[in-house]
């Protein structure tokens, strides 16, 4: 039985889409769980070995500052991270409607990395300050209009023990390579009213968030680019070892 280049070519290309899904499957399956007690609440939470997601609607925007929702890591993240926080809340129209999210590092420490946003009627405002034991509360950066934040952008806060704190609004730097002498990130608060008797700060939407940590080579998804390049030279071989023998068999 004959099989030419062509044939040759369909069936490396069938095999190979067919392995390409089995593989992120098999990566996804061994690394990821999920949860719903979350602060025994309703909020979901996607985890696997170097990340973590969370969706928080936008009732949580409406706590007060003495009763916040805190998610805490069972293992406190030591090493470098980035969080990024997508926000799609509707606010009311208020100055004072905001949002505002702390990370703490586990108690006792008093060192905090904090961060609010504001609604339309504040020009989409937002801050960021830092709290250490050494230095007090510091507020790093508070502008508002396009030099605030957008909900079009997601707002990135990473640390690494080389290169500090950075925030970034998705289309600027807000905060660069700030160094606060490490942070160990041990958990994640959203609160938005400085009073309880205050009214609502939002109606509707949600708030995201995602976390990544570690050195991405821990992951096997990181291994995936590689597969695909050994399956794609693996069809080139094929090519080019069944096209030889097509026109040896021709003469």
């Amino acid at each position: 039985m004959k099989f030419n280049a062509s044939s040759v070519t369909l069936f490396l290309v069938v095999m190979l889409t067919l392995l390409m899904p089995s593989t992120v499957l098999l990566a996804f399956g061994q690394n990821s769980q999920s949860t719903t007690n979350f602060a025994q609440s309703k909020n979901e939470v996607i985890k696997t070995i170097r990340s973590l997601r969370l969706d928080f609607p936008y009732t949580e925007s409406n706590n007060d500052r003495t009763h916040p929702l805190v998610y805490t890591f069972v293992k406190p993240i030591s090493e470098s991270w980035i969080l990024n926080v997508d926000n799609n809340v509707s606010y009311a129209t208020r100055p004072d409607a905001k949002t505002v999210i702390k990370l703490q590092e586990p108690a006792p420490s008093e060192k905090f990395i904090e961060i609010a946003m504001y609604g339309d009627s504040a020009s989409n405002r937002f801050w960021a300050a830092v709290n250490t034991r050494e230095a007090g509360y510091i507020r790093l950066y508070d502008k508002n209009g396009i030099d605030g934040w957008s909900a079009t952008q997601p707002i990135i806060i990473g640390y690494d023990s080389n290169q500090g704190l950075s925030i970034s609004s998705g289309a600027k730097v807000l905060v660069d390579r700030l160094s606060v002498n490490g942070f160990t990130l041990g958990s994640i608060a959203v609160y938005g009213k400085d009073d309880p008797n205050s009214p609502s700060n939002t109606y509707s939407g949600n708030i995201s968030f995602e976390v990544l940590w570690g050195k991405p080579a821990d992951s096997p998804i990181y291994y995936l680019p590689l597969v695909m390049l050994v399956g794609v030279g693996g069809v080139l071989i094929g090519l080019l070892v069944f096209k030889k023998r097509d026109k040896i068999e021709a003469r």
